[in-house]
């Protein structure tokens, strides 16, 4: 047995074993909050799953969370009632969370100041249904 050809034969297994390591993609891609958005969080204190809502969502029904740096907890949960934290990036409105859809807040709702963040009181915590951007003004979206 020629120990030199067996020393390179187990180099280069190595070799491109590690490469593949290098080049493998990840499992999945883990999201974070961004300017003009806001974040609904799974658990309380932002941590968790998240939902991204850019725009104005008459119902959360059929929408998921995804892993973000907060944690996984939660990842592929409906966000229709299931929210319990939430982190809004938008500089220019305020995001209100409603108990019922289309924007239904005749039982109740939540606001979150611009930049703001908060846990969902008592009622609304894993009582979202929709969600939207208030104070834009005519400001498009």
């Amino acid at each position: 047995m020629n120990i030199k050809r067996l020393a390179v034969a187990g180099s280069l297994a190595l070799a491109v074993t590690g490469s593949a390591l290098v080049f493998a993609a990840p499992a999945s891609a883990i999201i974070s909050c961004s300017d003009y958005h806001a974040c609904l969080h799974y658990n309380s204190d932002y941590k968790g799953a998240l939902y991204d809502q850019l725009y104005d969502t008459p119902d959360y029904a059929g929408r998921t969370f995804e892993a973000s740096l907060g944690g996984s907890n939660g990842a592929g949960q409906q966000v229709k009632n299931n929210a319990a934290s939430v982190d809004n990036w938008d500089q220019v409105s305020r995001v209100r969370i409603y108990y019922n859809s289309n924007y239904d807040g005749s039982y109740a709702y939540q606001t979150i100041a611009k930049y703001g963040k908060a846990n969902l009181n008592a009622t609304m915590k894993n009582n979202n249904a929709s969600g939207e951007f208030i104070d834009y003004g005519s400001a498009a979206r």
